[in-house]
């Protein structure tokens, strides 16, 4: 739900939770903080009965569809998150838009996911060209099944889509009519969003559907890390602080050890381990190291990052970390307690103004993009029409 609604609405996961709170004290669905994939009978009855009267009997699959989870960590003691009546749609629905949004993705896909599959027609066309040999794939809907109400204007973030290529019968001669030829190069892995950051953390076993909201807040609000276009770079702090610890306690901060971790709380949990043993064979050995690393009296060292700007008494400037954010502070800081409220400009102009387009945070740090020559000019927006980087101020 928390990587779909991100993927779909941009909502942070902190938000999804909010609002899926919401939504389950007014009755609308079931218990949220849960990656069950079970259904209870009632609810499966409900649906198929609901897909026969309102699609037609060709979307009813002959069996009640059932879900296996792939997570051995999944939290099943409660059913999966599903619309308590199908009666109530979002159409009904009487709370604001992003309440009217998550409820309707979780009631599509609650139906969805008790109809027939999707099915596509197919077309590969391999040309040859001399020694080269291109290949154009395509597809067609032939018959919509699940995509009726789960298609991608409801949240999909799927492949699934038509790309019309033509059916040409063998020995069809091509004219060529250009040649574009491109060097690809290997890239790195693209940076995290809060969607791919969860997927992760499902995938190595850290976490549950009720952390994975605050270890997202916690990261942002400690300026660990900063949004980007959506995406998660990390601050100078948070690298400085990520080496240190790595470097201390290198058999803490690996996911094996948080799996492993979680795993025996669990079984605290269910009574088939005993927490004091538990505790004592992680925190012995700990408290040694710890002991140890606090001796050596190393401090976490973190990059500053150099501005054109200078102190009244012509020092450099610095970008540092508080509270609210970034702010510019003199290299001497603290016995020089000069500091000044940091902007960070972008190489793009303002559409209105022509100057230049500068970050900006909302009083619960979230960033939006604003023009440098405010009040005097007031345009803003969520998001930017290309993607920029950021230059030096």
């Amino acid at each position: 739900m928390t990587q779909t609604s991100a993927n779909a609405f941009g909502f942070t996961a902190k938000k999804t939770m909010k609002l899926a709170q919401d939504l389950y004290e007014q009755g609308l669905i079931t218990y949220h903080r849960t990656d069950s994939v079970n259904l209870s009978q009632i609810s499966i009855s409900s649906a198929r009965a609901f897909i026969k009267k309102t699609f037609g009997q060709e979307f009813l699959p002959s069996l009640a569809r059932l879900y296996k989870t792939k997570s051995k960590l999944a939290q099943e003691a409660h059913e999966a998150i599903r619309p308590t009546r199908l009666a109530v749609t979002k159409d009904t629905l009487q709370m604001s838009s992003d309440h009217q949004k998550l409820y309707s993705l979780i009631w599509n896909r609650f139906l969805a996911c008790q109809m027939k599959e999707a099915i596509y027609d197919q077309i590969i066309l391999d040309i040859k060209a001399g020694k080269y040999l291109f290949r154009a794939t395509g597809s067609t809907i032939k018959f919509s099944g699940w995509m009726k109400v789960y298609g991608r204007s409801e949240g999909d973030v799927s492949d699934n889509e038509e790309k019309n290529v033509p059916a040409l019968s063998v020995g069809t001669v091509l004219a060529l009519v250009k040649l574009l030829p491109t060097q690809h190069f290997t890239e790195p892995p693209p940076r995290y969003t809060e969607a791919t950051l969860i997927k992760t953390l499902e995938e190595k076993g850290i976490g549950r559907p009720s952390t994975y909201a605050p270890i997202i807040s916690t990261i942002q609000e400690r300026n660990y890390v900063e949004l980007e276009q959506r995406k998660f770079r990390p601050t100078p702090l948070g690298a400085a602080v990520s080496d240190f610890l790595v470097k201390n306690f290198p058999e803490i901060f690996d996911p094996s050890f948080t799996a492993k971790m979680e795993d025996q709380l669990d079984d605290i949990a269910k009574g088939e381990k005993k927490w004091i043993p538990v505790v004592a064979e992680f925190y012995k050995p700990f408290s040694q190291v710890l002991a140890k690393v606090f001796d050596q009296s190393e401090k976490v060292k973190v990059f500053l990052e150099l501005t054109n700007e200078q102190c009244p008494e012509g020092h450099p400037l610095v970008i540092r970390y508080g509270r609210f954010g970034k702010f510019l502070a003199c290299e001497k800081f603290p016995e020089h307690k000069y500091t000044k409220g940091f902007e960070e400009k972008l190489d793009t102009k303002c559409p209105d103004s022509g100057d230049a387009v500068v970050i900006k945070r909302t009083r619960r740090g979230r960033p939006f993009y604003g023009c440098s020559a405010y009040p005097k000019c007031k345009w803003m927006s969520w998001k930017l029409p290309k993607e920029t980087s950021a230059v030096q101020v």
